[in-house]
Formats: C-alpha cells, structure tokens, sequence
C-alpha cells in the first residue's frame, strides 16, 4: 500500500481538517512553528502511537483530534477474518475513489484523558439491515443465512466472504448495491468477540511501516538516534516476504503446543471441579509482537555502544544506514514502508548534507518506499522536484498546505516563489553565466560533467564542467526547483546556447535540425546517444548490440528487469496504468545509473573504443569557446 492522503483536523494548529497530498517524495517547507513537525508526528501518531491531551488544538470545536490516512495501491487480495482470501472492494471498504481511508478519533476527556478508535470511511450498502454485517463472525453469519432462507445452492457456506456476499444480494434483490458514506468501526471499545477486530488485526498487516527519525535530538541512553535505525532493521526485516511465513509457523507451533497443555490443566480442573472447568478455554488475546524479541545494536571492538560516542559518527551511521537501504530495498522481499526525517541537514558537512539528500532520493524511487524530510536549507530544497514540494502557511487564521505542482501538472508559481523567499534560495547568476547548456534532465547534467572530467583529467585544454560558474544547465523537461528558479534568473538575458539532446526521440532530432537552421552563431545544438556500462550494480546483464537512435536507459532497464523480477516488463502489473508508471520508474533509475555510477568507471580509452571520444569533446570545445 501507498500512503496517498493525509488529514489532520483538531491536531495542534491544525484546527479546520487540512488535506495534504502525499507523493513518493515529500519535502516541507515553511517557517518555524507553523506546523511542519507535526505532519512527521501526525503519521507516527497514526502508525506507531497515540498523541496526549496537549496535541489538541487549543481551538478545537469537538476534543476529538483526528488523523486520517488515505491508502492506494491495494493488494488485489488479502486475508481479513478468515483463512480465505477477499478484497476490500467486494468487501465494500474502500471509499468512492476506490482507495482506502482510515481515520483515527482521540476523543480527549475533561481529565486530560485520551482514548482512541479507528473507522474505515467507505461506500458502504445503505440497507440497515447490514449495518452490522462484518462484526459477525463465520457462525453467526451462517445463523443469520439460515434464517433469512436463502438459497444455499453455489454458496460455500464455509467462507465468510460468501456467507456475507449471499446476505447482501438477498437484500438488493435487483442485484444493484446502492451505497453510501459510512464510517465503519474497526477498533475501539469493540466486545473480543465482534469480527471487526479481527478484521482491523489484519488489515493493519498490509499497512506500510512507518520511521521517524530526529537527527540531532539529545543524546540519551533510552532514546537514542543510533537505536532508531537498528530498530528500523529489525521491523523491516521481520515484515519480508520470506521472513513472514516463518514467523507465521512458529506462531502456530507455539500457539499449538500452549493451547495443547492449557486444555490439559482444564481436564485436570475438571476433576476438581468440572462446573469451574466448563467455563474456561485457552485463548490468545494478542499478537505476539517480534519486534521486541530480537535485539540489534552496534558497538565497537571494544564493546562501546554508539550511543556512548560522539553524536557526529551517530549521524553518519544514520546516513550510511539510508545509503545502504536504497541497495537492499532493490529486493522482491522490501515491505511497505515510510521514512521521514526532521530537518537531516543539521550538524552536517555540506558534503554529506547533499549525500543523505539523494540517498533519500533514491529511496522514494524504489518499490514500496516514500520519503519525508522537513528542511530550512535552500542548498537541499532546491535539489528537490517541484512536485514533492509541500509548502505550509498560515492564511486567515488557518494552516494550510499546497504543492509545488497544480493538480494539472503545471507550476504553482505562487507557491514556488512563497518557498523560494522563505529559503532565501539561490544568488543572482546574472553576472557569471556565459553559456547556457540545455538537456533533457538531471541525469545527462550529471553525464555531462562527469565525460568533462574524464577528458580533462586526460588533457586539461578541456573544459571542465564541475562547478563551473560560467555554465548553467537548463533541463528542458527539468522539474527541480533550482531549475524554475534559475530559468527567472535567467529570463531574457542573451547567453549562448548549446542544446545537447538524445537521438533516441525524432521530436529531439527535430528541434535540434530547427535550431541549427536558424543560422545564430551562439545557439549550436546536438544530437547524441548515451552509451554506458551497468556492471557496477552487481548485477548480471546481457544486452544486446546498442545503436545510436535506441533508448539505452529503457534497454537496460529492461534487462535488469529480466534478471531481477519473474514477471514480464509488458505485464509488470495487472493495470496497464500501473505497468507503465513502474517502466517509467525503473527507466528512470537505470538512467540515473547509466550517468553516474556508469560514468564513474570510464576512461578515455574506453570513450574512444566506443567511438564517442571526438563527439563528445566538440561539444566541450563549443562550450569553452563561447566561455572565453
């Protein structure tokens, strides 16, 4: 499941219900105490905990804090109250987008009190006489068949999800479900016997992990930052597809030889007293929660817990444990799971601010992953695509958030120049840019400066990219806030320009023929094919013969898909929508690859074997010339 909806109502300064669009990546902005904290403790608060009688907002008109999650994403089938599988549409429990919605109510007493209960808001039949339908169990629903008289023919009456399905068409006799809002209770006050609970125990399985993590928060031995990551392997791990079914069997053996000796000690009673005997039965009334059995720490050689050491190595473990994450989360066997961050450029080197920064990143591209930081620092925002932007401010009284993207896809400038004078982001390049270079995205920028690198490491006549105040890339199809903002910076000014575009797209072909026509000395445009090796990722590939006008990143991507997963790239899902979104996402990281993992390990040598050496530095020497 992805998270896809947050509301908060009655939370804090969240007094009227704010809705907040959630993506794969998620940044917040905005100023201090105007409420970015509390979206990262709202989500802890609904997967981990419970908030206390000071988290409801002082202008509450209810005492009920809420917190809503809205999920998509949904397992096409699940086992709720049963050993049989069901989904949530036939169940009726998804909402009339077809997603999931889980609200949960803290009503907060007069004492200061604070009680929880959770409900699935969905389209529900509106019949009265099913109100009740998923609090009963297998029994009571085969009662209810019964008595209702219903045709048992083609109804396995030893599955829940028949018994009620069969109930629910003998009330619509039309066969049209008519349906309306409902708020279902899933927890709460409910008897050990209404199903619902059992129904919310499982349902929470498929619900993604969530870890918080506060990079420089005080040092201390019960709370300290180095236990959060090592806890946060510990839950991941233990919700793995290959470790779940293990856990399950244990489970059982346990549950099996317990359940085996408690029902000797009532025989045994039985003697005794065989009345007091009857009343008794052995029963389970909680999950056992693995998480708290397995233990994982770190320490040095001479058994120094990192939480004894300086909080500047705490910091880079964290970093390196999210580093290390964007590798493993490469598996089949990665869960469901939400890392957010409060402020990670605190204490920091610039260097590993920018490294956590992309490993994050990254992170939000693999499967089954999204990601949430708050920041104050304008050099990690505008790293950031303009649509994982969530800016926060007060108007009229209330909290508001909104994205850095319409809902039409265009940019809300609006809010985009609300950020950019917020962060203070960016100087005034006016005075240093010569050259304007224009690509396709961020990764041929990163390819770009990489080859200038390697050519001028071999003969420094040639330009090199890095850091070079003279050049500034412009991204044609470019969605990061530094590149909005440098296009306003830059805007009307009469900078030569160099259009360097892949031949793999006859539109880039095109408008690089259009471009050379115009005959303007100062705007020089290329077509070019990137070709790169993919051996460094540890994986074994095969390709094929490359030529100049193939897609490499969609080649590679397509390979590593091959070697990695055992479903077809043409059906990686049963939603054609769903199969291209997932291509899209793995073209994009193997070209993110191709350009900067791949770049690192070339050589002159090897440039030229691939016969790129010449194209490559022609377009270095146009760029250096109209430097100088």
């Amino acid at each position: 499941m992805k998270l896809k909806t947050l509301k908060l109502k009655n939370f804090r300064s969240y007094s009227q219900e704010t809705e907040i669009h959630i993506s794969n990546l998620n940044v917040i902005i905005g100023k201090n105490d105007i409420g970015k904290s509390t979206i990262l403790e709202a989500l802890n608060i609904f997967f981990n905990g419970k908030p206390d009688k000071n988290d409801l907002c002082i202008e509450n008109d209810n005492s009920k804090i809420e917190i809503t999650c809205v999920f998509t994403e949904l397992p096409d089938e699940l086992i709720l109250d049963d050993t049989i599988s069901t989904n949530l549409s036939d169940e009726f429990l998804l909402n009339s987008d077809g997603k999931l919605e889980i609200k949960k109510i803290f009503p907060v007493s007069g004492s200061g009190s604070v009680s929880e209960e959770s409900v699935i808001v969905c389209d529900y039949p509106d019949n009265e006489n099913l109100t009740d339908l998923l609090s009963k169990k297998r029994t009571t629903l085969k009662i209810q068949f019964e008595e209702l008289g219903i045709n048992p023919e083609g109804v396995n009456r030893s599955k829940s999800k028949e018994l009620r399905n069969a109930i629910r068409n003998h009330f619509y006799e039309d066969g049209q479900i008519t349906t309306q809002i409902t708020q279902i209770k899933i927890d709460g006050k409910l008897d050990n016997e209404d199903n619902r609970k059992k129904i919310w125990i499982n349902l929470k399985k498929y619900l993604p992990l969530f870890s918080l993590f506060f990079v420089d928060k005080p040092l201390n031995d019960q709370d300290s930052d180095i236990q959060d990551p090592m806890k946060e392997i510990i839950k991941e791990v233990l919700k793995r597809d290959n470790i779940t079914p293990l856990l399950q069997q244990l489970k059982e053996a346990v549950q099996d030889a317990s359940t085996n000796l408690a029902d000797e000690t009532i025989n045994k009673l039985n003697d005794l007293d065989s009345e007091l005997a009857e009343t008794l039965r052995s029963n389970f009334p909680k999950e056992p929660t693995w998480n708290s059995i397995f233990k994982l720490t770190l320490e040095d050689d001479r058994g120094v817990p990192l939480n004894k050491r300086g909080s500047g190595m705490r910091r880079l473990v964290l970093l390196s444990f999210f580093r290390a994450q964007v590798e493993n989360r490469r598996t089949a066997n990665a869960p469901n799971i939400i890392y957010a961050l409060e402020e990670p450029e605190t204490s920091q080197h610039p260097d590993f601010q920018l490294m956590i920064v992309n490993a994050l990143k990254e992170l939000s591209e693999t499967e089954n992953a999204q990601v949430f930081f708050t920041t104050h620092n304008s050099n990690l925002a505008k790293e950031i695509p303009k649509s994982s932007l969530r800016y926060v401010y007060l108007e009229n009284g209330r909290v508001n958030v909104e994205s850095g993207l319409n809902p039409d896809g265009t940019d809300n400038e609006q809010i985009i120049d609300r950020i950019i004078e917020t962060l203070g982001a960016l100087p005034d390049p006016k005075n240093k840019v010569k050259v304007l270079i224009f690509v396709e995205g961020e990764n041929d920028i990163n390819a770009l400066i990489g080859l200038s690198k390697i050519l001028n490491t071999a003969d420094d006549n040639v330009i090199n990219l890095e850091n070079n105040e003279a050049v500034a890339f412009i991204p044609t199809g470019g969605s990061q806030l530094k590149f909005y903002i440098e296009k306003k910076y830059l805007d009307g000014l009469l900078q030569s320009q160099i259009h360097i575009y892949d031949s793999d797209i006859p539109a880039y072909v095109q408008s690089v023929e259009n471009l050379n026509a115009e005959g303007v000395h100062t705007k020089i445009g290329f077509n070019t094919a990137i070709i790169e090796c993919y051996r460094e990722l540890n994986i074994n590939i095969t390709l094929s013969e490359i030529i100049d006008d193939e897609d490499v990143p969609e080649k590679v991507a397509m390979a590593v898909h091959q070697e990695t997963s055992n479903t077809d790239w043409n059906t990686i899902n049963p939603d054609p929508v769903k199969t291209e979104e997932k291509q899209k996402k793995k073209i994009s990281r193997a070209k993110r690859q191709l350009n900067n993992l791949a770049i690192e390990k070339m050589t002159v040598e090897r440039i030229k074997e691939r016969g790129g050496f010449d194209e490559i530095k022609s377009w270095l020497d146009t760029i250096k010339a109209f430097v100088e």
